[in-house]
């Protein structure tokens, strides 16, 4: 047995973007952290937000059993979130926040993409910092390779059932799926709405598109996967991960299922066999993307982070 996991992006804005700065502004992280001073609490705030931006509906990976502030700062949830997925060490003091721990903090994000360190600036104001997660981000997005994924109502053609994007070269392979935004339609072309969507600068030109109990086979592997929904947006206080009793998968990509009926967005694993070739050719006369026959199968199977 493998595990195979897909991963579809719900922030998805109406237009691609070229630079990392579509991500934040100075402006933006200042309102952010409004009445903040203290530089290191402005630089830890601003890499939650980025890394909630680039990684939406990120699971929890690790306990935060010990924060270094109190219950009721403001900074507490920024903190726990970095801490739950491994990106603060246990002993992180905002007392002796300096360069030096920010250079560890960057330098552990981009290594979830296999990117070597890269030093960061002088962490003199707000707009360093920013510069720094501006720099970081450009070089994430150069190395992952989106594609989008476009689900239609088989009943309605046009109508888009769920929406997203095969985001295999993560710290964390996923499906993420979001409904619709508002005013999409197939109508429109697949590769027309590929290129609406960009998770920070990351534009996406490749695409696949079905009906989506097709859709839904292609990560089912024809009932052969076990579903289990580990990341939301917005964050879920629930016993996550939740595996999906078989047979109920389709009530959790309608968003009609106990579990995700609240949500914008979910991340899903699907553990069980490699995606059958059998399968894949029983599908693909139901599938239409501009990736080659081989290009599909890869991307539907966990990759290695580099290749």
């Amino acid at each position: 047995m493998v595990t195979r996991t897909i991963v579809v992006i719900a922030f998805i804005v109406a237009q691609a973007v070229a630079s990392a700065a579509a991500c934040f502004s100075v402006d933006e992280v200042a309102g952010a952290v409004a009445g903040e001073s203290h530089l290191p609490r402005v630089a830890l705030a601003a890499l939650a937000e980025t890394v909630r931006m680039v990684e939406p509906a990120f699971p929890r990976v690790v306990i935060a059993s010990r924060l270094p502030v109190d219950d009721d700062d403001p900074l507490r949830d920024d903190l726990r979130y970095l801490r739950e997925r491994n990106l603060t060490p246990r002993d992180l003091s905002l007392d002796t926040f300096d360069r030096s721990t920010w250079q560890g903090l960057l330098d552990a994000f981009t290594a979830w993409y296999g990117l070597p360190s890269r030093p960061v600036g002088p962490m003199a104001s707000v707009a360093d910092v920013v510069a720094d997660l501006e720099s970081a981000v450009d070089r994430i997005v150069g190395v992952v390779r989106p594609v989008a994924l476009l689900a239609w109502d088989p009943d309605a053609e046009g109508r888009l059932a769920f929406v997203g994007v095969l985001w295999n070269w993560s710290p964390y392979p996923r499906l993420i799926v979001s409904r619709p935004p508002d005013g999409w339609s197939m109508d429109d072309g697949a590769r027309a709405l590929a290129q609406r969507m960009h998770v920070c600068g990351a534009a996406l030109g490749d695409y696949i598109s079905a009906s989506a109990p097709v859709a839904r086979d292609l990560f089912l592997a024809n009932n052969s996967a076990t579903m289990y929904l580990v990341g939301a947006e917005p964050e879920s206080a629930g016993a996550w991960p939740y595996q999906v009793p078989p047979g109920e998968e389709v009530a959790v990509f309608a968003f009609e299922h106990a579990e995700v009926r609240d949500l914008d967005a979910f991340s899903a694993v699907f553990v069980g066999d490699s995606f059958p070739i059998v399968s894949m050719m029983r599908l693909l006369p139901a599938v239409r993307t501009n990736l080659s026959p081989v290009g599909l199968l890869r991307v539907m199977q966990t990759p290695p982070r580099r290749d």
